[in-house]
């Protein structure tokens, strides 16, 4: 009895210690557990919190970008520039969206009200923009009582957002130390497996601090820095130049922009893989010559900038320019191919150039500019470069008037079908009737338009000229589709269908009645954004033809990829086609594969009636050209149309 009675207390105490043990490590594993569940919960939290307010902190820099703009406008209304403002306005837009996209923050209702308050924003600027034109005196009373309040307003809503989700931040990086802390104390009071099982999860929850600590590095590494090359972006840039200006006192700041001259070939020809390896090179190399405390930045493209935070001289700037230029122009190696590549650098200088980074980098892009025009490699700003081209700057100030006032023509050049020769549409070309010049080509203005955003008012002009006279000629029984050639702001541009639907509609016109024309070189610029908008387009019944074709570096098989229904051989083909017969057989290569394709094949440029019975003869679907019909006012082409359509009957 006496061995049964000291037996059992034994038992229960193992019973006890097995009870106690599996009651440790369930409370353990449960308590691990939960902490590792609300720990990656506040991880996400504050991933997205991050998000949020990384997008939160653009919205705020460009939108202030803006309204520094607009203090511009009435200050110095001479020197305002619209270009950047909308750049920022894109800019404040496309963050505002970002932040809506970020996984978990239910910001799509709250994006949604911070466009709509931006859209009233830029429309008070607009009104503002009137204003200043109008009565300049007003002006800064009129941005104080209808544009800061929408500022106001928006930017409110902007760093409060950004506040707040960066104190969830601080708060769920303080609650996941706060677990690790706990865990490191309950870890003594168990044994063995107990100790392993609290050490594992330690290091989960260690490792996700880590991760978490990381991905917030990450995502400000991101937010400041160029995916492709590591270099500071845009943003950064002008942080670094900000400080560089407040620090130098009487010491000279110099600002490098570097544009490279044969990228767009390199791109078009080989392909963006060996672009990009060909940016690598050149920031890499760019980095290789400046300084340790100068910072070289990637603004876009293959657009780069060097911030000079110490000079001495103007010479000292231009000979580390000279330096920089030498290092891009050897060649790179790229899967053994050597490439060359040329580049043209501006260079502004602090006090004399400008005072703050944004007059910098508008001077230096200046400078830039004129050393590409004049061949020189690296050019200083000089006032005097303002004036490089007064007349053509005085021209697209009167362009803005020109649409304004309806001074812009349209010329219609006929297209006939091969064989019969039936007239079967015209292609619409722009002209203005200038009051002082007369007739102006459009050689001499749609290349400045297309630098700058007034391309999409004069797009729109010619669209909807276009189908007011193919709605006269439908009313007068002439079936005559019309082509409008399209730029590449147009393909970037998100209203762009929404638009063309609006004006087929105004005009009561079926979408097959209007034909637009693109180039392979708009289309390469953004290809998936252009192939959207061309979908899109599509999809509403418009013809889509890929102009000049021929005259890029794209192949036809590409095309099978992109939502078009016709290919236009360039003029310069078929122009020698007579004389070289190399010519002639890459228009025969050309009609073929674009008929394998189920495209219809049109041939500009037809000057004589031999060129024209060849093309018949190779199969081509439609040409065009002066031996057919030079570009004529609506007048002239009705007679003309009449006239042919007689003699046919």
């Amino acid at each position: 009895m006496t061995r049964v009675r000291r037996g059992a207390p034994v038992r229960l105490s193992t019973h006890a210690a097995s009870a106690g043990l599996v009651a440790v490590l369930l409370v353990l594993t449960a308590f691990s557990v939960t902490a590792a569940v609300t720990n990656a919960r506040a991880s996400a939290e504050a991933q997205q919190s991050a998000a949020v307010s990384k997008w939160s902190e653009q919205v705020e820099r460009s939108l202030l970008l803006q309204e520094t703009l607009v203090d511009q406008l009435t200050v110095e209304p001479e020197n305002w520039s619209r270009t950047a403002f909308d750049a920022a306005g894109a800019a404040t837009r496309d963050a505002i969206e970002e932040m809506g996209t970020v996984a978990g923050a239910g910001h799509t209702d709250r994006t949604g009200e911070w466009l709509r308050l931006h859209a009233r924003y830029e429309f008070a600027v607009d009104q503002l923009v009137v204003a200043t034109g109008q009565s300049p005196r007003t002006a800064e009373r009129f941005e104080e009582v209808y544009v800061d309040p929408h500022y106001d307003a928006l930017a409110t809503l902007v760093r409060g957002e950004a506040t707040q989700h960066w104190e969830r931040v601080g708060e769920a990086l303080a609650f996941v130390e706060e677990v690790q802390r706990v865990l490191l104390v309950a870890t003594p009071v168990a044994f063995g497996a107990g100790l392993a099982l609290v050490a594992w999860f330690t290091s989960v929850l260690s490792r996700s601090r880590r991760e978490t600590v990381a991905q917030a590095e990450r995502n400000r590494q991101q937010a400041l820095h160029d995916a492709l090359t590591g270099l500071p972006n845009r943003t950064l840039l002008h942080q670094q130049g900000e400080a560089a200006l407040a620090d130098a006192g009487t010491g000279t700041v110099a600002l490098m922009l570097i544009d490279l001259d044969r990228f767009k070939e390199i791109n078009d020809t080989l392909g963006h893989a060996y672009g990009d390896v060909v940016l690598q090179a050149v920031s890499d190399r760019l980095r290789a010559t400046v300084r340790g405390s100068d910072t070289v930045a990637r603004l876009g493209g293959d657009e780069f900038a060097v911030l000079l935070p110490h000079v001495v001289d103007e010479e000292s700037a231009q000979q580390l320019a000279v330096r920089a230029l030498a290092a891009m122009e050897a060649p790179i190696a790229v899967e053994g191919i050597s490439l060359d590549v040329d580049a043209s650098i501006g260079i502004a200088l602090s006090g004399r150039h400008g005072d703050d980074l944004e007059s910098l980098l508008q001077n230096a892009d200046i400078a830039m500019y004129s050393a590409k025009d004049r061949g020189l490699g690296v050019c200083v700003y000089n006032p005097s470069l303002n004036d490089h081209s007064p007349e053509r700057l005085g021209l697209l100030g009167q362009l803005r008037r020109a649409i304004d006032n309806r001074e812009l023509v349209l010329h219609f050049q006929p297209k006939i079908t091969l064989p019969g020769a039936r007239v079967c549409g015209v292609e619409a070309l722009v002209r203005w009737q200038h009051p002082e010049r007369g007739l102006i080509p459009p050689g001499e203005f749609i290349p400045l338009a297309e630098r700058t955003p007034l391309i999409e008012p004069l797009t729109r002009y010619v669209i909807d000229a276009a189908l007011e006279q193919c709605a006269r000629w439908r009313d007068a029984g002439r079936l005559l589709g019309v082509a409008v050639n399209v730029s590449a702001r147009n393909l970037h541009d998100e209203h762009f269908v929404a638009e063309v639907a609006e004006l087929l509609a105004h005009w009561r016109l079926p979408a097959s009645c209007l034909e637009l024309e693109v180039t392979e070189s708009a289309i390469t610029a953004d290809p998936d954004r252009a192939r959207r908008i061309l979908g899109e387009l599509a999809e509403r019944g418009v013809t889509l033809s890929i102009d000049d074709f021929g005259a890029g570096y794209t192949s036809l098989a590409q095309l099978k990829d992109l939502p078009v229904h016709r290919v236009k051989i360039d003029r310069s083909l078929v122009a020698s086609m007579a004389a070289d017969p190399s010519d002639a057989l890459i228009v025969r290569s050309v009609l073929e594969l674009g008929h394998n394709l189920g495209l219809t094949t049109v041939a500009e440029g037809v000057e004589d009636e031999a060129t024209c019975q060849r093309l018949g003869e190779m199969g081509c679907d439609v040409a065009q050209g002066h031996h057919i019909g030079r570009p004529m006012a609506a007048e002239q082409l009705e007679a003309w149309f009449d006239a042919r359509v007689a003699v046919r009957i």
